[in-house]
């Protein structure tokens, strides 16, 4: 009889799941999408294109030199919680989104073992990703050396942090909300720092988690870089505390219980035979009724059905809703300062929304095309008496619709900024805002997208035409793709 296969070591266990979870990102396109805006963003702005980074005193040195670096690569990091929230919510919630949790436990390896695993997971599929910031600032003409500082100080402190961060909220609450408030806050503390050093209020320099109020400051970078790595630790610590393995064992059943239900089994089946018994046990089923025969719904009818199905997508897709309000903090955050400059105000909002906007529209028009077959639901449409141009027509129309909640948010919060600063709106200026972003060139961007996926047929694929293609425009300066709303979103 062959030997029992003992369990895997800790250590190998960790690194199976690891494994694991890099093949599976590597055929993620999140993943790949992730990483293909790190490296236009770094490209684009070492090698002096439109996208600068850093502002400020900062803005007049060169974009290779040594503090410009390590500001755009603290920004960077700080900016890709879009990215990492999402992709850390991948990792450390696929168990328990597939329950799969539990049998996974039942194979004998330790739990300490398995949550360190995926722990470690997420620190390797974050690092894999955040790997295109220095690959992009080196082909943008920086000299390696000039990187070694600022990622070692940096980036791989701030990668740590996140994902035990990620992590921790992942274990301990099983919800992707709770990742998505912990990836607010750390965006909000990275906001308030920067604020309070402008203010000329040290504390601010060890309240941003990403080391940009540090470098600002000129000073506490070191205490800065220590305090959150000891808050990782902590993170990490207290998850391996407090988690548990979910569910329990089944309580054994009472002494006596089985025997007993035993007993009252085998007196039912003997007594079956009884007529009595047998019309008491026996349910009364109704006759059936012929259905009544089934109307086609009109051609209208059908496209509202699936303007409704779109639109309820968008609304409550938590995705969606994450890039929302980070693109209305990341526009509002930096069009506080110009508040009361109209045309100053427009520019600010536009440029720190723009790739919000390049991202959900790309997304979600490959998420239009590839839905139904994610979820295998694709033949079971394509047999139904509706036409399937007329399906994607009449969710396009949903989605896009669900999507302009972006321009009229934007648009609103230009109108209430110059409030919140006793000031006064300027309706006219909003409302340019509003037709610029909402404008047929920005449902061009989703037309395109949803098109290009149609015509390459590969999800992967077109996605990742798609990014590249938009943020190289960008970072060209290709007038044409990099504003698309240009015409029409500027105040005079």
């Amino acid at each position: 009889m062959p030997s029992a296969e003992r369990p895997h070591s800790g250590l190998a266990t960790i690194g199976i799941v690891v494994s694991l979870e890099l093949r599976l990102h590597a055929r993620d396109f999140m993943a790949w999408l992730g990483a293909l805006v790190f490296f236009f963003l770094s490209l684009a702005h070492a090698s002096g294109g439109p996208i600068s980074l850093v502002s400020g005193d900062l803005a007049s040195l060169p974009r290779t030199a040594g503090p410009v670096l390590a500001q755009a690569m603290a920004g960077l990091t700080a900016f890709g919680q879009v990215i990492t929230a999402m992709t850390a919510a991948t990792v450390g919630l696929r168990d328990v989104s597939l329950r799969s949790e539990g049998l996974v436990l039942t194979t004998g390896i330790a739990w300490r073992a398995y949550l360190l695993g995926r722990y470690a997971a997420t620190l390797a599929v974050l690092l894999a990703i955040s790997a295109a910031i220095p690959l992009g600032f080196a082909l943008g003409g920086a000299a390696p050396g000039d990187l070694l500082a600022p990622v070692a100080s940096l980036v791989l402190p701030n990668v740590a942090l996140v994902a035990a961060a990620f992590f921790a909220a992942a274990a301990l609450s099983g919800g992707f909300s709770v990742i998505l408030l912990v990836g607010l806050g750390f965006i909000g503390l990275w906001q308030t720092g920067l604020s309070l050093v402008a203010r000329g209020v040290s504390i601010g320099a060890l309240i941003d988690p990403f080391g940009n109020a540090a470098l600002t400051a000129g000073h506490s970078l070191a205490a800065n870089r220590v305090l959150w790595l000891a808050v990782s630790g902590a993170l990490l610590g207290i998850t391996l505390w407090r988690w548990r393995p979910r569910g329990g064992v089944l309580a054994a059943p009472a002494r006596g219980a089985v025997a007993a239900a035993s007993k009252q089994v085998t007196a039912r089946l003997a007594s079956a035979g009884s007529p009595q018994v047998a019309a008491q046990t026996t349910p009364s089923v109704a006759p059936a009724k012929p259905l009544a025969p089934l109307r086609g719904a009109s051609t209208t009818d059908q496209f509202k059905a699936e303007y409704r199905f779109g639109l309820r997508w968008v609304v409550q897709e938590r995705g969606f809703t994450v890039l929302l309000f980070l693109a209305l903090l990341n526009s509002t955050a930096n069009g506080w300062s110009v508040a009361m400059d109209s045309s100053a105000l427009v520019r600010a909002l536009e440029f720190h929304a723009r790739l919000f906007a390049i991202l959900i529209a790309t997304i979600y028009a490959g998420e239009l095309v590839w839905r139904d077959r994610d979820v295998r639901a694709d033949a079971l449409l394509d047999a139904l008496p509706v036409a399937r141009d007329l399906r994607l027509a009449g969710r396009a129309t949903g989605v896009l619709t669900g999507l302009l909640a972006l321009p009229i948010t934007i648009t609103i919060a230009g109108a209430m900024l110059p409030l919140l600063r006793d000031g006064s709106p300027n309706i006219a200026c909003a409302a340019a805002w509003l037709g610029g972003v909402g404008s047929l060139l920005f449902v061009g961007l989703f037309i395109i997208s949803l098109a290009l996926h149609r015509i390459v047929k590969h999800k992967t694929g077109a996605h990742l035409l798609l990014i590249a293609a938009w943020v190289s425009a960008i970072a060209a300066g290709v007038d044409a793709l990099a504003q698309p709303w240009q015409v029409w979103g500027f105040c005079p």
